[in-house]
């Protein structure tokens, strides 16, 4: 239904209920009149019946009766009536009132017990329950005075309820004799009538708002309503309501003929009763042609006649103009094509050309009739045709495809063409690919010789390579001879100048024989006669530091990377625990490597303890793709890897086992392996080691002493979404003298760059609104150049494969991988920011070393927070506190995204809550939050994802109590 004809059926509603309530009102009178003349008759014979009652004792009781059924034929029309009533006699006494009546004014009393009540002081009783009660009252008292009838006056309640009231004065002759009170309350026809306004204007706003011109018409063409884009003059507009175009063409002196056209038009969708659609041309004001898309749209009733038409017209003009462009653009694009030296064509999406142009047959040897219309496979060498089929497949799912074709020219010669096609898609259009081509059959050729030359090049680098390693022998004995005569030389008595000539031979001697040496370790690494060192470690901080190592490239591919521990106590040993960080670092890259799913263990025991010397057995588990038993004799010879394949897939020269095996030996043990192809593999060896009887700490005498305060008071700005990596932000740039600023989002990082000047921006990657990568493009685009170039390191959890390469093309100048060290961020910090030189600063200290978590009941361990801290025990409690107020409430978001299986944001929060988990040392679940974050964002094993999250959010609930329980807080 339209608005006209709800505006009508509203209409007629009104028109009933105005009817009935005038036939009410006309009972009202008539029966109020009747009532009083009753009570008067009644009055008459009580008198007649006091003088005569023992003469008419009969008479008066038929009189009576018929008294008695006339009140109650009056009382039961009042009770019925849907209007609340009420009369007085002149002296304002209650003779007749409804319930409805008591209802309204909530008077708690029957209307028989309100007959006979004086309402003298009724309007102040009950002015409270009407707006403005004043005005109530001195209404009445008008009304009361004067005498005169009042119609459909409208009251106002308190509680929002519109009343209706009729006030109607009782005459008999010029005898007053009271009154009569109407009340009806109109509340919902009132909002019903503003409803009706409301919409009416709500439609209006929307016609006079939309950018184009809309007419209402009648049957007869005239103009019912005209909106200001039509025509924009009031008053012009006004004037047009039952006008016609002729009308219009007349007062602005215009052809007749627009409007002739208009009208046989306006009879066509008339007889039709269907939309008709044309364009129409009209001269501006400026003399310039326009161009509108005219449309009549018939409005029916419900038997199919035409009530109204609606017309509506759009400027087309610039549309018109942009066709005209379009089109001597697509000749300047044709000519473009069919002159480009490029060879460029389309197909369709079975590979049959549409189009070539001049240059793809120059190159074939082929007319365009020749070409088109075949597929291009058919210019194609047999060998090639399964490449075709991938190309098509690559094309229609990517939408993209590039690389080298090889077509047979007419002539019969083969041709490289190197491609780069796309796939086009226009509404209504059926795909098509555009293909962009260029001749290579000439590079083709040189790039065979490039290889053969590159080929040639690495046998002259090897030769090359086995020269200077032979040679580094023949220079190390007369460069310890020239050190050792320019040191004597330097103890004799010297001039300044031959001094100054000493000082140069052995700065210069210094230098060369580092070279040398690095010369001389490549060689003994490939000869195998590296000299062991033997200093004090400790084995699991030692082979935990190497785990760590891998743990990010474990989750690039997947794989659980885990490391169990069976040494009860912290074995401080004697040996080389460079070589053995080697071996292990070899070992698990390479289990890593062939390893596609399931999981890498690292295992520590002890094998046996005989005195002083302790046998700890190491192992490294896969479950990657393992060695044939006829392979494993050969694994660790050099050069040699199980399957030729395996260099092809996986990559590796097959030196590292032959080095392990090498290096284990020189340290008094046996790599062994044990494998099942398609199951795993398992390397293993048994090392002794004399046990240390003092620590790794007191053996290292002295720590490398870094001056944090070298770089001055720097203004750097910290984009940083989680409270408590602000915070360790915070803590450790202002203890060396910066000035930090915050920003929650990547958003509110560039509008602070673009009002501020910083020295440096530590950037966090993943963050609301804005993510780090866009901020840091934002920021290289600016048009300040100082701005634009000021330092970005990309703070991020995540350190995979190839992120370097990504966070430096978005602009960053480095990176660094959360959880981080004071130390770690100092060094990363340090590249991009020029030192102040040391006159300005005074103050440094030992960057104290992490310590290895201790075996106990903790579920936390404070190793990091305390490292970073620098003794400051008052940074670890608010590191606590924050951790206690702010983890509640991650880990509860964390489980509402998993119930609502939210998977992207409960991978996202995952992230966040990583860096958190590491600073605070919560071993227990640093596996599971990264396979929890891996499985979300990868929509993999989705059913471990809530037993994850369950004993994330468990672990981290008994993790802040046991905090609160040990702090005090």
């Amino acid at each position: 239904m339209d608005l006209q004809q709800e505006i009508e059926a509203l209409k007629k509603i009104l028109e009933r209920e105005r009817a009935a309530r005038k036939q009410a009102e006309q009972i009202i009178e008539e029966k109020a009149t009747e009532l009083y003349m009753i009570n008067l008759e009644l009055k008459t014979l009580n008198l007649q019946l006091e003088t005569k009652v023992s003469e008419r004792t009969q008479d008066i009781v038929h009189k009576n009766r018929e008294l008695q059924l006339s009140s109650n034929r009056l009382e039961l029309l009042a009770r019925n009536l849907h209007f609340s009533l009420l009369m007085e006699d002149e002296n304002r006494r209650i003779v007749l009132a409804n319930h409805q009546f008591c209802e309204l004014f909530q008077i708690p009393a029957s209307p028989e017990q309100l007959v006979g009540v004086d309402c003298s002081n009724s309007a102040e009783q009950t002015k409270h329950l009407f707006a403005d009660p004043e005005e109530f009252v001195s209404v009445i008292e008008g009304l009361l005075a004067g005498r005169s009838p009042r119609r459909n006056e409208e009251i106002r309640m308190r509680d929002g309820r519109v009343l209706s009231r009729d006030f109607i004065p009782i005459w008999n002759g010029d005898q007053y004799k009271g009154h009569l009170w109407v009340y009806s309350e109109i509340t919902e026809k009132k909002n019903i009538d503003i409803r009706i306004s409301e919409q009416r204007q709500f439609y209006e706003d929307i016609l006079n708002n939309i950018p184009a011109d809309i007419a209402v018409f009648d049957r007869e063409h005239r103009y019912l309503f005209i909106n200001p884009i039509a025509i924009a003059d009031a008053s012009l507009r006004q004037w047009m309501i039952g006008k016609t175009d002729e009308d219009y063409c007349r007062l602005r002196g215009k052809d007749l003929s627009i409007a002739d056209a208009r009208r046989s038009l306006f009879r066509k969708v008339m007889e039709q009763k269907e939309q008709l659609e044309w364009e129409e041309k009209l001269t501006g004001r400026s003399g310039t042609p326009e161009y509108y898309l005219r449309k009549m749209y018939p409005v029916k009733d419900e038997g199919g006649n035409v009530q109204l038409i609606i017309g509506y017209g759009l400027n087309i003009t610039e549309r018109k103009k942009a066709e005209q462009e379009t089109k001597r653009s697509e000749r300047r694009y044709r000519n473009l094509i069919d002159f480009s030296l490029a060879l460029i064509c389309t197909h369709d999406e079975q590979g049959i050309l549409l189009t070539v142009n001049p240059a793809i047959c120059a190159v074939a040897g082929y007319s365009q009739e020749e070409m088109c219309g075949r597929k291009i496979s058919e210019f194609m060498p047999a060998e090639d045709l399964d490449n075709f089929s991938y190309y098509l497949n690559e094309i229609i799912e990517k939408g993209k495809a590039e690389g080298v074709f090889r077509i047979i020219s007419k002539e019969g010669g083969c041709i490289s063409l190197l491609f780069q096609n796309y796939k086009m898609e226009e509404e209504g259009q059926r795909p098509y690919v555009i293909g962009f081509s260029q001749d290579i059959t000439e590079r083709i050729e040189a790039e065979k010789e490039l290889l053969e030359a590159k080929k040639l090049t690495e046998d002259i680098a090897k030769a090359k390579e086995s020269f200077l390693a032979n040679m580094s022998h023949e220079i190390r004995t007369p460069m310890n001879g020239v050190m050792g005569i320019a040191g004597l030389l330097a103890k004799t008595q010297l001039d300044e100048q031959q001094r100054s000539y000493v000082k140069l031979i052995q700065e210069s001697s210094n230098n060369l024989l580092v070279i040398v040496n690095d010369i001389l370790d490549l060689e003994k690494i490939v000869m195998g006669k590296l000299q062991m060192e033997h200093v004090a470690f400790c084995v699991p901080e030692r082979v935990e530091t190497c785990v760590q190592s891998f743990t990010f490239k474990a989750e690039e591919k997947g794989i659980q990377l885990t490391y169990t521990n069976r040494l009860k106590q912290e074995v401080n040993v004697i040996n080389d625990p460079y070589r053995l960080s080697q071996v292990l670092n070899n070992l698990i890259s390479n289990a890593l490597k062939f390893t596609e799913q399931g999981e890498v263990n690292v295992e520590t025991s002890l094998e046996e303890h005989m005195g002083s010397r302790l046998f700890i057995r190491f192992s490294v588990t896969d479950t990657g793709i393992g060695i044939p038993e006829e392979k494993l004799a050969e694994i660790f010879e050099p050069f040699v890897q199980a399957n030729v394949t395996v260099s092809r897939t996986h990559g590796g020269t097959g030196l590292g086992l032959s080095i392990c095996r090498e290096l284990i030996h020189m340290m008094g043990g046996v790599l062994k392996v044990k494998s099942t192809p398609g199951k795993g593999s398992a390397f293993y060896f048994v090392l002794p080691f004399e046990i240390s009887s003092i620590t790794p700490a007191q053996q290292k005498m002295t720590e490398v002493q870094i001056d944090f305060k070298s770089l001055g008071n720097r203004h750097v700005l910290v984009a940083e979404d989680v409270e408590l990596n602000q915070f360790l932000a915070k803590h450790i740039l202002e203890s060396w003298g910066f000035t930090v600023s915050f920003a929650a989002n990547g958003e509110e990082a560039v509008a602070k760059v673009l009002q501020h000047t910083y020295d440096l921006v530590l950037m966090d990657i993943q963050m609301p609104v804005m993510d780090g990568m866009d901020a840091a493009r934002k920021i290289r685009l600016m048009e300040d150049p100082v701005k634009a170039a000021v330092p970005i390191i990309a703070l991020t959890a995540n350190a995979l494969k190839g992120d370097s390469e990504k966070y430096l093309k978005a602009g960053m100048n480095d990176y660094l991988a959360k959880p981080f060290t004071e130390e770690g961020l100092f060094r990363v910090i340090q590249n991009s920011l020029e030192p102040i030189p040391h006159s300005v600063h005074e103050i440094s200290y030992t960057t104290p070393k992490p310590r290895i978590m201790e075996t106990s009941s903790k579920l936390y361990d404070l190793a990091m927070v305390e490292t970073i801290s620098g003794g400051d025990k008052d940074f670890v409690i608010t590191m606590i506190r924050l951790f206690i107020e702010t983890m509640p409430d991650t880990v509860a978001e964390l489980v509402k995204h998993q119930k609502e299986e939210n998977w992207e944001s409960t991978g996202r929060i995952a992230h966040k809550l990583k860096s958190t988990i590491d600073s605070m040392g919560i071993e227990l679940l640093k596996k599971d939050i990264r396979t929890l974050e891996a499985n979300a964002r990868g929509l993999k094993e989705l059913e471990t994802v809530p037993g994850l999250v369950k004993k994330v959010e468990e672990t981290v609930s008994a993790c802040v109590a046991q905090l609160k329980n040990d702090f005090g807080i």
